[in-house]
């Protein structure tokens, strides 16, 4: 082409002649290769694709995220008084008739022998709980103390009448039951001689599932015995409680479980939605990083 203003050949993708005219911007585009113009259009719309796909994923993983945070509110929410079981009303029951001799109870392949004291029988309302296999927790390790799978916190009674379990905070640590409260005159009200921390002792396979499964808020029933056990080949032993009044250390029940029941489960719906919102919140990470 000629430049309009001195007349002299440019070439057609020229933008700028010697004299200093400019050519129009899109010579230079028509003079681009034929493919470069839809290939830098279809380029755009992947990358816009690409982009709608990552705000998707990024607003999804934000919900899933904010239904766990949410669900942790509710999953282990403690029912109210209303909807407690009347069973759960009485104090256990403890007798002393036909108690077996110690037997001998294999867990793990370590042997323990188990004395029965007395006959127990408990209703009452998980507020807190510890799995003795949890990884924090090293002291079952270190003594290898299998048999004691799990120990339950839980309230009965007046605790239950007066409503006075849904203002408190209960936690587990390895063996005790820890109960804190917002004030002193809420702790007046508490009745310590209706709670109690049980160390649940077990060894059919069924019975651990059942146990195991439990979580703070389900109303629970439990029958066993009361006993003493010890591993010989580390010398360990515990004993238990056998009244509801005492304090301190070994102010907690060792009961050796022979039937389990979960009476009422509580916020069933959350604690399906908590995995599933976690899990979800991780897919949609992963999916935005791979976009």
């Amino acid at each position: 082409m000629n430049c309009p203003k001195c007349d002299c050949y440019c070439p057609d993708h020229a933008e700028v002649c010697a004299c200093g005219h400019r050519f129009p911007a899109d010579n230079a585009v028509k003079d681009k290769p034929p493919d470069a113009q839809p290939h830098t259009v279809a380029l755009r719309a992947e990358n816009k694709a690409a982009g709608t796909m990552r705000t998707v994923f990024r607003l999804s993983m934000l919900a899933s995220l904010l239904l766990w945070v949410l669900s942790l509110f509710f999953v282990n929410r403690l029912p109210r008084p209303q909807d407690i079981y009347a069973q759960l009303h009485r104090d256990p029951v403890q007798t002393q008739e036909s108690i077996p001799p110690p037997f001998k109870v294999i867990k793990n392949k370590i042997t323990y022998w188990v004395k029965p004291l007395f006959n127990y029988e408990l209703y009452g309302l998980v507020v807190s709980q510890h799995r003795s296999d949890s990884l924090i927790d090293l002291s079952h390790r270190r003594w290898q103390d299998y048999l004691n799978i799990k120990d339950l916190c839980v309230v009965w009674g007046k605790n239950i009448d007066s409503g006075i379990y849904r203002k408190l905070k209960f936690r587990n640590r390895d063996f005790t039951c820890i109960c804190e409260f917002p004030d002193p005159k809420t702790a007046q009200l508490f009745s310590w001689s209706q709670v109690s921390n049980n160390h649940i002792l077990c060894a059919d396979k069924k019975l651990s599932r059942r146990i195991l499964a439990v979580r703070p808020g389900d109303q629970i029933y439990f029958r066993g015995y009361l006993a003493e056990y010890r591993q010989p080949a580390n010398q360990f032993f515990r004993g238990t409680s056998t009244v509801r009044d005492d304090s301190g250390n070994g102010a907690c029940e060792t009961v050796f479980v022979t039937d389990f029941t979960i009476l009422q489960r509580t916020g069933r719906v959350w604690r399906v939605i908590n995995p599933v919102a976690f899990l979800a919140a991780i897919a949609y990470l992963i999916a935005m990083l791979l976009v």
